[in-house]
């Protein structure tokens, strides 16, 4: 007489399950943003661990600002990791300039490029390729990043732009204490 109802299908993700798993999304976006992962993991999936390593060791070394963590210079060379993703030549122009810095060390030192402890050792192998492709993208690409981040202005003693200020006539130019 009464007629059963078809059971309803159970959602293979319920709810309590969708909120754990963006929770852990969420912990894990945060990590990244805060720096709390390893910076040189931003091409890690791209170039290897190693490679990613070497190129943000070759960015502190182009533009050295020991105040600055790791994650600024990361910061600067992850859209170039996206863009070598997409881009055969950029990608190989990454590989062979890293293998072409650990070359360069092993000949001096008998050492990958990041195991050199002394920076005139790293700034030598820098000068002898600083007229390549591969040293002038990044460092091009380190010059806008790091020096056109607001977030930075303060630590270089940079107050911004002036002109939707009056400039600087009144606003820091009478004030020039180093000439």
């Amino acid at each position: 007489m009464f007629k059963k109802e078809p059971a309803l299908a159970q959602p293979s993700l319920s709810r309590r399950r969708f909120l754990s798993f963006s929770g852990t999304a969420m912990v894990g976006l945060g990590a990244i943003s805060a720096g709390l992962l390893p910076a040189a993991s931003w091409a890690a999936s791209l170039v290897g661990e190693h490679a990613s390593q070497t190129l943000l060791r070759m960015a502190r070394d182009i533009y050295p600002h020991d105040s600055l963590d790791d994650k600024y210079y990361a910061q600067v060379l992850q859209p170039l990791a996206r863009s070598a993703r997409n881009d055969e030549q950029l990608k190989a122009m990454l590989t062979e300039g890293v293998d072409e810095l650990d070359r360069r060390a092993r000949a001096m030192k008998s050492r990958p490029y990041i195991e050199l402890t002394e920076e005139a050792d790293r700034v030598e192998i820098l000068r002898a390729i600083e007229d390549r492709p591969f040293f002038q993208r990044l460092k091009g690409d380190l010059m806008m990043g790091l020096y056109n981040n607001p977030e930075l202005w303060p630590t270089f003693g940079y107050g911004g732009s002036a002109w939707e200020k009056g400039g600087y006539l009144y606003r820091g130019y009478n004030q020039i204490d180093w000439l």
